[in-house]
């Protein structure tokens, strides 16, 4: 999907035009250009009046107060994982004294690409993302315009920000290796895209400990999840992959790994719908964990991740790099919470 946003001409679109880069661009059309050569900036003025950029007056007026903004960019606010990072980042800014600008890209990296361009136009005081893809391009023009940046539940290459996630192997050995002491022997995965961090460190994990065990086999079921756009047809993609894996196989799975909260709902529901009784007939753990996990009459085993912490150790690592800008960066990794339970049975 593409994302258009508004239709004017943005911080990125000047940038190629003029040749130069968008923090340059944010630097000059901002009133902050005063280190910027003259003949960049008048690169840049000749690029934004040819493709009719209009500053937005109403955002200049305001500039002082989006300066005490925090943006956070999230891939889905639906997902019960980031509402709670989002509210435990914003307590966390409220004590400083700022507000909380909340967007959603739905993994489409023209929609982070928008709204990341949008907060260097608006100078807000610092940003805290959960990035698409680990290629850390999109977000260093924050870097070099002086916007602090924390990312949180994914890395980038390079390493180029602070973060803060869990330890994502850890927590799916764990998981893993209670379904193989349950004698399981044929495991499914089903995970989101493999472009974002926690997918693929699971699934590395997912694959590493079920290699470790001979006669254990894993089947992937990644490829449909890709492109799922929101948390309803996430959940409903993940379960009629399940289904389809338990059909269509020569020799079935017996239990499920789910990357997350929102695929272990769509599987869970649609093993229900099917008959299928967890764990009497297929084990089923994941990752997060939700009031309704615990609450089945075969409650499931599951990697719970902290995720107040997370938001809160976020936006601390953020005023931090606000405080001091030189300071070397910092990586932070917290554990998961696996809570074993009644959902992984016995292999057969």
């Amino acid at each position: 999907m593409d994302y258009k946003g508004p239709s004017v001409a943005t911080y990125e679109d000047i940038a190629r035009a003029a040749g130069v880069s968008t923090a340059t661009v944010s630097r000059v059309l901002s009133g902050n250009g005063s280190a910027v050569s003259a003949a960049r900036t008048e690169k840049v003025r000749r690029a934004a009046a040819a493709l009719g950029y209009r500053s937005n007056r109403a955002a200049r007026t305001l500039r002082r107060r989006q300066a005490d903004a925090v943006g956070l960019v999230f891939s889905d606010v639906e997902n019960p994982f980031f509402a709670s990072i989002a509210r435990a980042v914003e307590d966390v800014a409220a004590r400083r004294g700022h507000a909380v600008v909340l967007c959603n890209t739905d993994e489409d990296l023209e929609r982070e690409r928008f709204y990341l361009d949008l907060m260097m136009e608006e100078q807000v005081a610092g940003v805290i993302v959960a990035p698409s893809t680990e290629t850390p391009d999109r977000l260093l023009p924050l870097a070099d315009a002086g916007i602090p940046t924390v990312t949180v539940d994914r890395t980038l290459q390079g390493n180029p920000f602070d973060s803060v996630l869990v330890d994502n192997r850890a927590g799916t050995e764990a998981l893993v290796r209670d379904l193989l002491d349950h004698g399981h022997r044929r495991i499914a995965a089903i995970i989101g895209t493999t472009a974002a961090t926690p997918s693929r460190e699971r699934l590395d994990a997912c694959a590493q400990t079920v290699a470790s065990v001979p006669g254990a086999s894993l089947v992937v079921g990644e490829g449909k999840l890709r492109d799922a756009v929101g948390t309803a047809r996430t959940m409903a993609l993940a379960g009629r992959l399940a289904l389809e894996l338990l059909e269509t196989s020569a020799e079935p799975p017996t239990a499920f790994f789910c990357g997350n909260a929102v695929i272990l709902q769509g599987v869970l529901g649609a093993l229900h719908s099917a008959g299928q009784r967890v764990p009497d007939d297929v084990a089923l753990v994941g990752f997060d964990d939700l009031p309704l996990f615990a609450l089945l009459e075969r409650p499931l085993t599951v990697a719970a991740q902290p995720t107040e912490e997370l938001g809160r150790t976020a936006a601390e690592l953020l005023f931090q790099r606000m405080d001091d800008p030189a300071a070397a960066t910092r990586g932070v990794r917290l554990r998961p919470d696996v809570r074993f339970r009644h959902s992984c049975g016995g292999g057969h």
